[in-house]
């Protein structure tokens, strides 16, 4: 092994594979926070809907106030319901904890845990284990088009035509 190799890999495991990990671990905490924040909160609406439906006329409060709360509530919850499924924060989670088990798996191909006899063939032991590693890195990019055909976008009204104002 070359010391420019030994370099190069120590720099390249530091500013792009352990920079890399560690925003996709970060990322993947924060989709799966904001999935678990969005689910409870729902849940929280939709129980005092449940709470609200069964409160005597009159009790505390008005009974117009309680229909109105009847009726907020639910549509409260429906609305960040839609919110947490339009930015796929489940699906969001799932592709950047894929991306950090595969570069897991990549630890074992590191020249440093398994030293090649020779320059040469540390050298190609090298070149192959940041291949593998950059194909992580293209294969989660390329994985954002896939999630954002899942997506479904909304549409413009059709526009009317003269002939139909009439």
């Amino acid at each position: 092994m070359t010391e420019r190799d030994k370099q190069f890999l120590t720099l390249y495991q530091t500013h792009r594979y352990e920079d890399q990990k560690r925003w996709y671990d970060q990322r993947e905490q924060e989709f799966e926070s904001a999935h678990r924040q969005g689910v409870i909160l729902t849940v929280s609406l939709l129980a005092l809907t449940a709470i609200v439906s069964v409160m005597p006329d009159g009790w505390l409060w008005s009974k117009q106030v309680w229909t109105v709360l009847g009726v907020v509530l639910p549509a409260l919850s429906t609305a960040l319901s839609a919110y947490t499924a339009l930015y796929a924060f489940k699906q969001q989670a799932r592709l950047y904890q894929d991306a950090s088990r595969a570069l897991h798996r990549t630890e074992a191909a590191d020249p440093n845990l398994s030293p090649a006899s020779g320059d040469a063939a540390y050298h190609r032991q090298l070149v192959t284990y940041v291949a593998q590693v950059e194909d992580i890195f293209r294969k989660e990019q390329g994985q954002w088009g896939q999630l954002i055909n899942e997506i479904k976008r909304l549409e413009p009204p059709a526009e009317k035509k003269p002939e139909e104002n009439e």
